[in-house]
């Protein structure tokens, strides 16, 4: 596998956006960063990713969500692999979940999901999993 593959890693928190970039980069991936959707997709004009890692909670408790279905939905990226990262689950835990059930109701948009705070060494195996595949 060639870990020159390019990342995208979109999430409104600029530490965890670049933990991760760090450990993507010192693992040979090259990333690029977004803070939320809106950034997302102008880094999606200019260089199409290989993988995006997207945190589900950003601007809004669905922004993450959106997005997904939004790429999910288009032509140009409906093959682009997702991985979801959210602290959704904990929010659920502690507010219940009669607030989320038109999320918890939804088919997800991406086949993996990691919640915060993220095991590095489990994401950046599905990362390689993900890549080499393709």
């Amino acid at each position: 596998m060639s870990k020159s593959k390019m990342i995208l890693i979109v999430d409104d928190d600029p530490d965890f956006r670049e933990s991760i970039r760090i450990i993507l980069e010192v693992s040979g991936y090259q990333t690029d960063m977004a803070s939320n959707g809106r950034e997302a997709m102008e880094c999606l004009q200019s260089r199409k990713p290989d993988l995006m890692i997207l945190d589900i909670m950003m601007t809004t408790d669905t922004e993450g969500f959106d997005l997904a279905f939004e790429l999910k939905n288009s032509e140009q990226y409906k093959d682009l692999p997702i991985i979801l990262l959210t602290g959704f689950l904990e929010k659920v835990r502690e507010e219940g979940p009669d607030e989320y059930q038109h999320i918890l109701g939804e088919q997800w948009p991406a086949k993996w999901l990691f919640e915060k705070p993220v095991d590095h060494h489990r994401l950046l195996n599905k990362v390689a999993d993900i890549l080499s595949d393709g």
